[in-house]
């Protein structure tokens, strides 16, 4: 059995990045006075990005001071229903930006600038850049409450630490805080990909996986046996999280390293990276188990249109090529977590030396796309472009047409399937029944996901829907005439009489399209309604735009993404003193 990287391709993919990061010498406070414990890392795997800062615990509550980690100024507040919430950002003299998310509320000073400024612009969600110098802070001063706001999953901190000039993340574990952790990264499968129709693991030319055991501190090995056998070009991936001291929370690693009989032939490091490249996770995923099982894993080899700049070192881009030399090889994966714990698997591969038919793949019914190359399909009342580098590798793309309507107004198209990851918008553009020419305004593309359709939007023109989409699966035309609901909740929903209640709250929903706008009105004129777009929620509280006596309008008006509105009236009275 021989071993060796393909000669065809026998490349060094490199990367050069710096050396391990040194943050502790910026002398950051803490930005929370309480002990840090973490729900989430830097780098850590999410859908579709990487994770961009730490995740600190607040105890399951909110409202603990949030403190400005070192003196600067106030570059950025951005206020948004979903991501981030009520957020700020920090510039300070040392080149760096700290980034504070998921606020409950800002400091008074802080709120009374943010809400002048939604009042004139009659909108809850802002995105304000202040001036150098116009906001300036302190080290340790208050900036604002912890909270739950945007899209976070529970109370918590969002913590970021940017480089100025770039605005790219940098790895906040290197500021020297106090976060425990000695606890090493625990892995659970590994995965072996074949890469070609002449390549197996254990007699299977498809993707296969073995559950891990652990056999000591931070040592792993194959649950059934050490040795796979293995004949051609394969790559492998792991599964690996890491968990920090008191926390039950699945983190994500900081470096992995992997061996064949102690050559390295990868190599990848978290130490920052930027938003424009984040995107590219889902090659460094197994993206059809993320969406299958939930099960977000590392691929050890890296795709041909994969740009991330986390790769150290990759020979032949982590492909392995088995060919008959008559020995047993070692392999041994390492992780580290930013504290330099360190787990490792050892298993060892020896040449199948079984005759196994080669494998003819069926591509009868396929369209190969070159990930190198745009390419354009318009057949039976589709089109679909492709830009150049859309897709992360060649894709085999399968395509048919149902014609059975499912009440839609086209065809359903099936455009491949939705567990092959799209790097870039493609144009997608079907024709439309005449059937619906009198409801062409209600019109939306729909992508059929978990049984059931889900907004693609869409632009109409000339008996066809056009739009940019980033999902492959699939696509018909649907309608959505169906106006958003208003529920009012609390004391609104019991009664006229305000008078002792601090605020009005509605629940907001849509049942396709979802929530483009919405606004309140007191009398007709704008109040400043907060939503929490989790929770699908509204809420005033109440502030002078709110008469204290007497009786007055409240008006909710809520539209959808294809122009259906909903309006709640309801004549309130108040008299407080």
């Amino acid at each position: 059995m021989k071993l060796f990287f393909n000669t065809v391709l026998l490349i060094l993919f490199t990367i050069t990045v710096n050396a391990q990061l040194r943050l502790d010498t910026l002398n950051w406070r803490q930005p929370i006075d309480i002990p840090l414990f973490l729900s989430g890392n830097f780098a850590e795997l999410r859908p579709g990005h990487f994770h961009s800062g730490i995740d600190i615990k607040t105890q399951s509550r909110e409202g603990f001071k949030v403190h400005a980690v070192q003196n600067g100024y106030i570059s950025r507040i951005k206020v948004s229903p979903t991501g981030y919430g009520k957020c700020i950002y920090i510039n300070h003299p040392d080149g760096y930006t700290s980034v504070y998310g998921h606020l409950k509320e800002y400091s008074i000073q802080l709120d009374k600038y943010v809400r002048a400024i939604q009042y004139a612009k009659k909108s809850y969600s802002v995105d304000i850049f202040p001036q150098k110098g116009e906001l300036p802070v302190k080290k340790g001063d208050i900036i604002g409450l912890s909270g739950n706001t945007g899209s976070s999953g529970g109370p918590h901190l969002h913590f970021e630490i940017r480089d100025t000039k770039n605005s790219h993340p940098l790895n906040g574990l290197f500021l020297g805080f106090n976060i425990k952790d000695n606890i090493p990264p625990k892995m659970y499968y590994l995965y072996v990909y074949p890469q070609t129709e002449n390549s197996f693991v254990n007699g299977k030319n498809t993707k296969y996986y073995f559950t891990l055991k652990k056999t000591g501190y931070g040592k792993f090995t194959l649950r059934r046996g050490d040795t796979l056998l293995m004949k051609g070009e394969v790559g492998l991936g792991l599964k690996v999280n890491d968990f920090l001291n008191g926390s039950a929370n699945r983190c994500g690693v900081y470096e992995i390293k992997a061996f064949i009989d102690n050559t390295l032939f990868f190599y990848d490091k978290f130490d920052g990276f930027s938003f424009a490249e984040t995107r590219y996770i889902n090659s460094l995923m197994d993206y059809s188990e993320s969406v299958s099982k939930k099960r977000r894993l590392h691929k050890l080899f890296v795709d041909p249109n994969n740009k991330l700049s986390v790769y150290v070192d990759v020979k032949n881009r982590g492909v392995l090529n088995f060919t008959n030399d008559n020995k047993v090889h070692k392999i041994k994966i390492e992780t580290y977590d930013a504290y330099l714990n360190k787990s490792e698997l050892i298993f060892y591969v020896k040449y199948d030396n079984a005759f196994y038919k080669k494998v003819i793949a069926d591509n009868s019914n396929k369209i190969i796309i070159p990930w190198q190359h745009s390419f354009s399909l318009d057949t039976m009342g589709l089109s679909v472009y492709f830009k150049e580098k859309t897709f992360y590798d060649t894709l085999k793309m399968e395509f048919s047409i149902d014609t059975i309507r499912y009440n839609t107004y086209s065809p359903v198209y099936r455009v491949h399937n939705q567990y092959t990851p799209v790097q870039n918008y493609f144009t997608l553009a079907i024709k439309f029944d005449s059937t619906a020419n009198s409801l062409q305004s209600k019109l939306s593309l729909a992508l059929w996901r978990k049984n059931k359709f889900v907004y693609r939007g869409g632009v109409v023109k000339d008996g066809t829907i056009t739009g940019l989409v980033r999902d492959l699966g699939n696509y018909t035309v649907v309608v959505d005439t169906i106006k958003p609901k208003i529920i009012p909740v609390g004391k609104i929903a019991a009664g006229n009489d305000l008078s002792d209640t601090r605020k009005l709250q509605f629940v907001i929903k849509d049942n396709f399209s979802g929530i483009a706008k919405y606004a309140g009105y007191i009398d007709d004129n704008w109040v400043l309604f907060e939503y929490d777009a989790k929770r699908n929620l509204i809420t005033y509280y109440f502030d002078e735009h709110i008469p204290r006596q007497g009786s007055f309008e409240v008006k909710i008006k809520v539209t959808d993404n294809v122009g259906n509105t909903a309006v709640f009236k309801k004549i309130c009275t108040r008299n407080t003193l």
